[in-house]
């Protein structure tokens, strides 16, 4: 196994690094592990999110936190050097995802359990302290390989995640900071004073991704290739252009014209949130978003789905049609065709306002 310990870097760099590896990697290719920190905050968005009704965009522009959108699914998050972050990137050819999370995951859990923490994994990809969460990790493809992502939780500042979300008031930001403090915990919170250096954890989540992979450790750094690749990505990744793409008939001010109107609605699904979003044009889909905090592979299964739908009847049987075409041959853990349908009815039952 290949490891690249990358330390302490900017935090557009700290996300791009396992984009950059995994377009490398090529069949026949080592397993590359990696850890990193970010030198300051930032937040990231998952791939199938709508960044603009996820985070307060204006807030984090007036205090210079960084926004960034990975290719990888999940929610909204706030990262800081106070996260190990570790990356795991393999050759194609991945289990089913879940059977992917129950082999893999047993590795920061047996690293969090070598300090004393009694970690557990909580399908379908959560880590566990009894009731409270202390790690949420992701898969996705990129490129020729399969990745795996999470971290290692030092220390988590609930007040700044809070702050960085979008919210419809501050009496629910505060109900929010409560809410997360009652949700997951950390090293730090677990055993105060006792808490391992980050080397000390760090290393005991190399050792046990050794163990589990059956690999022996390698230590190395980035090739050329993946070194202009992490450029590519730490512009690419940062970019308003990408990070609220296909977002710019949802933002404010944007005025509907007669026979057009548009819908929103929320459903929670087992294995994640759905947000469906369609513009009306005389009851047809003019323009579709399906977006949430759920993990999808192929990663673009949703976006053919919603170019699908344009110029078709907003009707639930054509919807219920599409989406059985759509995902056939789509992997989403704990979210099914029936979570996409209760989504689409829950738009329909409330017009939303732009």
């Amino acid at each position: 196994m290949r490891y690249l310990d990358f330390g302490t870097v900017s935090a557009e760099q700290s996300q791009a690094v396992y984009h950059a590896v995994a377009e490398e990697l090529r069949p026949g290719d080592p397993i590359t592990l990696i850890t990193v920190s970010p030198d300051r905050p930032y937040v990231c968005v998952g791939y199938h999110q709508a960044a603009s009704r996820e985070i307060d965009r204006a807030y984090c522009e007036e205090q210079g936190v960084p926004v960034g959108r990975r290719m990888v699914g999940g929610g909204a998050v706030y990262l800081d050097h106070d996260q190990i972050f570790w990356h795991l990137v393999m050759p194609g050819g991945a289990p089913p995802v879940q059977a992917f999370y129950d082999r893999l995951l047993s590795a920061p859990v047996g690293a969090y359990r070598d300090i004393g923490i009694q970690a557990e994994h909580r399908p379908v990809n959560d880590i566990v302290v009894g009731p409270r969460k202390i790690g949420g990790t992701g898969a996705a493809s990129i490129g020729q390989a399969n990745v795996l992502v999470g971290s290692i939780m030092m220390d988590f500042d609930t007040k700044a995640m809070a702050r960085v979300l979008r919210v419809p008031s501050e009496k629910f930001r505060d109900k929010l900071i409560s809410s997360l403090d009652d949700y997951m915990t950390t090293i730090r919170r677990e055993l105060g004073d006792g808490a391992p250096t980050r080397e000390t954890a760090t290393a005991r989540l190399v050792s046990r991704f050794s163990e589990v992979l059956g690999e022996r450790v390698e230590a190395s750094a980035l090739s050329p290739g993946e070194r202009e690749r992490l450029d590519h990505y730490a512009q690419i990744l940062f970019d308003p252009e990408f990070v609220y793409r296909q977002e710019g008939w949802l933002q404010p001010g944007v005025k509907l014209k007669d026979g057009v109107r548009l819908y929103e609605g929320v459903h929670k699904a087992p294995g994640g949130l759905l947000r469906f979003i369609y513009r009306d044009r005389e009851g047809v889909f003019d323009d579709v978003l399906l977006s949430g905090d759920f993990f999808v592979d192929p990663p673009d299964a949703l976006q053919r789905i919603a170019r699908s739908l344009l110029g078709r009847p907003a009707s639930e049987e054509v919807l219920r049609l599409l989406l059985e075409e759509g995902l056939a041959h789509a992997a989403m853990p704990g979210v099914g065709e029936e979570d996409f349908l209760q989504a689409f009815r829950a738009a329909k039952a409330i017009e939303a306002t732009v």
